[in-house]
């Protein structure tokens, strides 16, 4: 029995430490599931309004029907909303804007002192997390701090305490997403 819990304690999943993921850049603003946004079509009133992203990453314009947004830059959503309009009006001039970005819900869990699950704004960070939990205990790990991602069980990505709070960019750069889950063992 002995030894089985020592071959349970080696046991580690497989990770990618967060300095071996390449480096993102700020491309602006990624139109999500939740999001409101505002859709202004030049001298079209009855166009233009505030619409919010459902979570098929949808919404309803009317007379145009479902037009997916989700995902896309807002230039990007605008083009797509200006073709789906050309059927309508000739030469429409759209702008997109998100105007309330729809907040994340992430889980801290482990070795901190206020485990459970947050809703924080999307351009949270580890740190973030950690604070909101009240930081870590005095049992935690210093190098074992992980994310997991939702859409892939087996996608954790590993940091290292003093990487958090020092100006390491990897560290400062990678954001949460909506369903991360913020391991500290």
């Amino acid at each position: 029995m002995v030894l089985w819990v020592a071959g349970c304690a080696a046991y580690q999943p497989p990770f990618t430490w967060v300095h071996d993921l390449p480096a993102t850049a700020a491309a602006g603003t990624v139109i999500q599931a939740r999001d409101t946004i505002v859709i202004e079509v030049v001298e079209q009133p009855t166009l233009s309004g505030e619409f919010i992203v459902r979570d098929d990453g949808y919404y309803l314009q009317p007379m145009a029907g479902s037009i997916r947004v989700a995902g896309m830059t807002a230039s990007q959503a605008a083009a797509g909303v200006t073709d789906r309009l050309k059927k309508l009006v000739v030469e429409p001039r759209v702008s997109v804007f998100v105007s309330k970005p729809a907040p994340i819900k992430i889980s801290v869990v482990g070795e901190v002192k206020t485990p459970g699950a947050y809703e924080m704004t999307r351009d949270r960070t580890v740190v973030a997390a950690l604070a909101a939990a009240g930081w870590v205990s005095e049992f935690a790990h210093a190098d074992r701090i992980y994310v997991l991602r939702g859409d892939d069980a087996q996608s954790r990505v590993r940091f290292k305490l003093k990487d958090l709070t020092a100006p390491e960019p990897h560290s400062a750069q990678f954001r949460l997403r909506d369903g991360d889950v913020v391991l500290v063992e």
